[in-house]
């Protein structure tokens, strides 16, 4: 659903830009490349290694119940002959519990809303936020109507590199961090 409607809206865009053109009102587009920005950022490359270091402790803890639940299925089927029917049902509600557990400690970290994605947020949103304005910075000081990011998923075929503004948005970032 996000790609049709990115791909609606780049398709809006590329149609008013033909019909200005067609009426003598060019507009000035241009691209960039978020993630070679971030990629230029020594801050961007603290943060990735902060969250790699989140994720490695997270898949531990995930991993550790999948290993519990493996080791009590294994105990139940080396063990099955020996036990009644009742004790075999008790050991697998423990197991189905143990499953549940390992599926919710999984969605609670790395689902959709999860605690690792959070922190992705937290730590990036400040450094997104910092290209975005040196990315209006440049579509200002260039008098660009619009400017693509490539890495994003807008759909880029092809783009001609005399358009591309990657280096002023690095040069302004340079340039405010200078000032501060």
């Amino acid at each position: 659903m996000h790609k049709l409607l990115t791909s609606v809206a780049l398709l809006t865009i590329i149609s008013n830009f033909a019909l200005a053109q067609g009426t003598g009102y060019g507009q000035k587009l241009g691209h960039f490349d978020s993630e070679y920005v971030l990629n230029q950022l020594p801050e961007y490359a603290e943060k990735q290694k902060e969250l790699e270091a989140l994720a490695k402790t997270y898949d531990k803890e995930v991993r550790s119940l999948y290993d519990e639940l493996e080791k009590m299925r294994a105990e139940l089927r080396a063990n099955e002959v020996l036990l009644t029917p009742a004790m075999i049902e008790d050991r697998k509600k423990a197991i189905e519990a143990k499953n549940q557990e390992a599926i919710n400690k999984n969605t609670e970290l790395f689902g959709f809303d999860g605690l690792y994605y959070k922190k992705v947020e937290e730590l990036l949103t400040p450094l997104r936020t910092k290209v975005n304005l040196a990315v209006e910075v440049v579509g200002k000081k260039f008098s660009l109507d619009y400017i693509f990011d490539k890495a994003a998923d807008v759909g880029i075929i092809y783009s001609n590199p005399d358009h591309d503004y990657t280096e002023f948005i690095l040069e302004e970032l340079k340039a405010q961090q200078k000032g501060n």
